[in-house]
């Protein structure tokens, strides 16, 4: 995976916490904050950490938040967040995060320019409901509407056939994304064709929830 470039601004809970998410999986992190403490807590784990003001677009083209793959807009009020998301705009940054506190404060930053808004409160509560309702999902792709990766111990009506008997996407319209013996951290991604399912194999498929629902546990 190639080292990616994300600017960080904002460094309270959400905004230092995915910083250092990010410099831990390798990535380049500029992290921007006005607070020297904020700053000073998260300096010796990300690439540049900076004491700033980011509603001044100088600081903001003087640091470099122009090169950035991504930005992120971590800050306290929707008047300052409103005004560092435009400035990103104007700057060309091309994929542009920002943290509402509501639904309402999503709809202006999206107005104003943010490609994505993050609803921390709202998105976590989402995934746990998934998660309660459906023990085996994994993740869900946001590009797609109801599009999930679930992990499926093979059924026993799968056992000793290939998946290309199977034909899993003709007959339940899923993809096969890999397999994973029960008790091995090793995974086949992309398996051939003439892969047999054998028991124990635990199946990770990509598809619509009413397609893959039908694998669940009750």
């Amino acid at each position: 995976m190639a080292r990616k470039r994300f600017g960080i601004i904002g460094l309270g809970r959400f905004g230092s916490y995915l910083a250092r998410t990010l410099a831990k999986e390798g990535q380049e992190v500029l992290a921007l904050d006005r607070s020297e403490k904020a700053v000073q807590a998260v300096a010796e784990e990300v690439s540049y950490a900076v004491v700033g003001d980011a509603t001044q677009k100088e600081t903001l083209e003087h640091l470099g938040f122009h090169k950035v793959d991504a930005a992120v807009v971590a800050i306290g009020t929707l008047s300052q967040s409103v005004l560092v998301t435009l400035y990103l705009r104007e700057m060309g940054v091309p994929r542009i995060l920002a943290k509402a506190q509501n639904e309402t404060e999503g709809k202006i930053l999206s107005l104003v320019g943010a490609h994505q808004v993050i609803i921390p409160e709202r998105d976590s509560a989402v995934r746990l409901a998934r998660s309660l309702v459906m023990p085996n999902l994994l993740d869900f792709l946001p590009l797609l509407p109801d599009f999930y990766i679930a992990e499926i111990p093979a059924p026993e009506e799968f056992l000793g056939k290939s998946l290309k008997e199977l034909d899993l996407r003709r007959h339940y319209r899923v993809h096969v994304l890999g397999v994973k013996k029960g008790f091995s951290e090793h995974m086949h991604l992309f398996p051939a064709a003439d892969y047999t399912i054998e028991k124990g194999d635990l199946l990770y498929l990509a598809g619509h929830r009413k397609d893959l629902e039908r694998f669940m546990s009750p």
